[in-house]
């Protein structure tokens, strides 16, 4: 039998306890740590209850499997806990409360397993070789968008790799997912973000699709299949968490229309633009200034020669602006600035893509060959810009999708779920643009909805 670890702080150092959960959540824990109230059978907070499930799976597959991770505190979750606590010497009442909490802390921590290692990769496309597409469909922030990403990924311990353009090729793509293959455990993160065009291709293999047709990404070289990307991911061991954000047209045409929300980019500006003007004092005058209030009105333009001369100069009479003035100059700025963010239509057919290259894609498909088939081991979640048949669109200097995550995610203020992530991003979308949540993977995968992004 084990032995329980002597209680330390109220307060967790595990990972899974502090940085993958919402912040309601992490309060709810640690309500149950100081045992003002304890997590029992009922509990309604699905993200603690997820904490608490995947720490029992991790540990020992006998208490709880992967599949067995959903949210839901009920019997098969209790007996889960009865058995850590016989296990570790605890009082075996079916409750996480201090004991528990404090046992499952200890054994996570820093200091007694290894800390999960994050690594990131992020693709942004803004010219395609012409040889294999036709032209080079130009666009102008998907390598922004590559950047900011990673910013995002660096700023949560991230350690990321950015291709963009004639780097960001198929093969560059896959040898990292497959060095992550080697190289990522249980519990290790990958994140993976796309910017450029989307398109669809014949679906030829045995996969079920309501509209017959497989989805792809366009990266320089070629186009990345659906079920070839599924395929690398089989590649990842099981427990491996990987976020995906995916900001490109999944439909017939690959296209990223260059006609951002204008409304929507405007008011931010705006809104930015005041908190600058509130943020600047007005200029003193006084003795311990230098300056006098005459030194701040401004000369006459027929004066303007004498007091070149060094004359006295006639001071012209200015009326003071009203308060509610900068609001105005505000809005003009940000209309102009929405003005220079939009720009024109961009697209190209995926179709023709495919029949000029059919044998390539076809012998692409015959090599992926069963691995679609393949149940994942790695739990995936993923946040797409747009449903299969709509599109999305670019813009300056990001593409509507990347600006909007990172007006949601501001800068890590966002505390929330991917459930409550996703619907935030829904609601700054246009109608014909519309953000989806997927999950992918290992049982369990579901339940990852209810912790932080990005963690």
């Amino acid at each position: 039998m084990a032995y329980a670890i002597v209680e330390r702080s109220a307060m967790f150092s595990a990972t899974r306890f502090t940085k993958t959960v919402t912040a309601s959540t992490h309060r709810r824990l640690l309500l149950a740590k100081d045992n003002i109230q304890p997590i029992a059978v009922g509990e309604k907070d699905r993200g603690a209850v997820v904490a608490i499930q995947s720490a029992l799976a991790a540990l020992n597959t006998n208490y709880l499997s992967s599949s067995d991770v959903d949210g839901y505190f009920g019997p098969r979750t209790a007996a889960a806990v009865e058995a850590f606590q016989r296990d570790y010497g605890l009082a075996c009442d079916r409750i996480v409360g201090r004991q528990v909490l404090t046992q499952l802390d200890a054994l996570f921590s820093p200091d007694v397993v290894r800390a999960p290692h994050a690594v990131s990769i992020h693709i942004g496309v803004d010219r395609v070789d012409p040889g294999h597409y036709g032209s080079d469909l130009k666009l102008p922030s998907c390598a922004n968008d590559a950047r900011a990403m990673a910013e995002i990924a660096t700023s949560v311990g991230y350690d990321p790799v950015v291709l963009v353009d004639e780097e960001a090729t198929t093969a560059n793509f896959a040898a990292f997912i497959r060095t992550c293959g080697s190289n990522l455990f249980a519990d290790d993160c990958l994140m993976i973000s796309f910017s450029g065009h989307g398109s669809q291709v014949p679906n030829v293999s045995d996969d079920a699709e309501s509209d017959l047709m497989d989805e792809t990404m366009c990266f320089h070289d070629r186009m990345l299949i659906d079920d070839e990307f599924y395929g690398l991911l089989t590649e990842l061991k099981a427990g491996v968490r990987v976020h995906i954000f995916l900001d490109s047209c999944h439909s017939g045409t690959a296209v990223k229309n260059l006609k951002l929300s204008d409304a929507q980019i405007k008011d931010d500006y705006v809104q930015e633009a005041l908190k600058s003007l509130k943020g600047i004092p007005r200029t003193s005058t006084g003795p311990d200034s230098g300056l006098t209030e005459s030194d701040l009105i401004p000369i006459t333009a027929a004066s303007l020669d004498k007091a070149l001369e060094g004359e006295q100069p006639e001071l012209k009479e200015v009326p003071p602006i009203p308060a509610d003035q900068s609001k105005d100059i505000a809005t003009l700025f940000g209309e102009l600035y929405s003005w220079e963010t939009t720009g024109t239509v961009k697209f190209t057919e995926g179709q023709q893509v495919y029949e000029n290259n059919q044998f390539l894609y076809d012998t692409v498909k015959s090599v992926i060959g069963s691995k679609e088939a393949t149940r994942l081991e790695c739990s995936a979640i993923s946040v797409s810009a747009a449903a299969d048949p709509q599109t999305t669109p670019a813009g300056n200097p990001l593409s509507l999708f990347t600006y909007n995550l990172t007006q949601v995610w501001a800068s890590g203020a966002f505390d929330g779920s991917y459930d409550q992530f996703h619907r935030s991003l829904l609601a700054r979308s246009p109608q014909d643009s519309t953000p989806q949540l997927n999950t992918y993977g290992s049982g369990g995968s579901r339940a990852r909805t209810y912790e932080r992004p990005f963690m």
